[in-house]
């Protein structure tokens, strides 16, 4: 306790004496809240950026979206461990994997396995409908992504895109569905019905992990599966998400899971500081109207060891993050 004390303690001096000269932050007593921050200016377009965009162009032109899904297919093999569901089959594998990627082509872009047989392919809907039924599972989808994933990591070129990234960034994405679906809820932040797809994504653009949400759950629980069971080689240290994504009991099972939560926070103006130590009010002058009490270190120390076990239950799987963080 006395060590995080003091780095606390560290933490809030440096950014009481940095205050005066931070132009973007300004810390005051305000019937609005005490803190106040000054949007960034928009950033400049990279000098070169266009021409390179020009340059790719005319090198390459445009190339059709399925010829970049039967790159990654047989630059990764990604499909070479799909089985089918049923334990075995006799399709041979060249026909399969043609078959494979029609199908994840006319789920991925809601073209339907209808339209992509009839566009000329060698395959009759009935041929895609068989290989999408029989081969693609949950499981087989997660593999391949996972796979694609990994492939992209690998083959970076360090000079191009820097040493590899150990942040993602969380958020999801309202898709409407109809009413039948048992999903389904009634969002009132987009105003219809549909679904949630929580996405989590590193740096360079690269999913490592998606899930599907009902409107009404919470996405701190996403945040926390998306962090710890991505499956891919990626090592996550932080997680950045928006206001939904965070909460005080996030930003805790976050820190016992070993990655920081960092957070956008809408309402920045009306979160309070804690004090780490007690019986110091006037240590920080300068961010006294966002200071409140201090932590109660003793209730910490009492429930530390349930802390840890639900940390740890979360982590193996045991039991549900979901489950786990409602109770709190």
């Amino acid at each position: 306790v006395a060590q995080v004390q003091e780095e606390l303690s560290a933490e809030l001096r440096q950014l009481n004496d940095a205050l005066p000269g931070l132009g973007w932050l300004k810390i005051a007593e305000r019937r609005s809240g005490a803190i106040h921050l000054t949007p960034p200016d928009a950033a400049p377009e990279p000098r070169n950026l266009r021409r390179v965009k020009a340059a790719v162009l005319q090198q390459w032109g445009s190339v059709a979206l399925i010829d970049f899904l039967k790159e990654a297919v047989l630059r990764t093999e990604c499909l070479d461990a799909i089985r089918s569901v049923a334990g075995g089959g006799s399709i041979p594998a060249d026909t399969l994997v043609e078959r494979l990627v029609l199908a994840i082509y006319a789920y991925g872009t809601n073209t339907g396995i209808r339209s992509v047989a009839a566009a000329g392919s060698d395959h009759t809907e009935n041929d895609v409908r068989y290989a999408a039924t029989h081969y693609l599972s949950l499981e087989a989808a997660r593999d391949v992504a996972i796979r694609i994933a990994d492939a992209t990591f690998g083959i970076r070129t360090q000079e191009l895109w820097g040493e590899g990234s150990t942040a993602i960034a969380s958020d999801s994405t309202h898709v409407r569905a109809y009413d039948q679906n048992i999903f389904t809820e009634w969002h009132s932040r987009y105003g219809g019905r549909g679904v949630l797809i929580y996405w989590s994504v590193e740096k360079g653009s690269v999913v490592v992990h998606c899930q599907l949400l009902s409107p009404s759950a919470s996405e701190v629980h996403a945040m926390v599966e998306g962090a710890i069971r991505h499956g891919t080689s990626m090592t996550i240290e932080a997680n950045y998400v928006d206001s939904h994504g965070q909460s005080e009991v996030g930003f805790g099972i976050s820190r016992l899971l070993g990655f920081d939560l960092l957070p956008r926070i809408k309402q920045i103006n009306k979160v309070k500081l804690y004090r780490p130590h007690a019986g110091q009010p006037d240590a920080y002058p300068r961010l006294r109207p966002a200071l409140t009490r201090p932590i109660r270190w003793d209730l910490i120390a009492e429930q530390y060891d349930s802390m840890i076990k639900y940390a740890t239950a979360i982590r193996v799987g045991t039991a549900s993050t979901e489950a786990i963080l409602r109770r709190f």
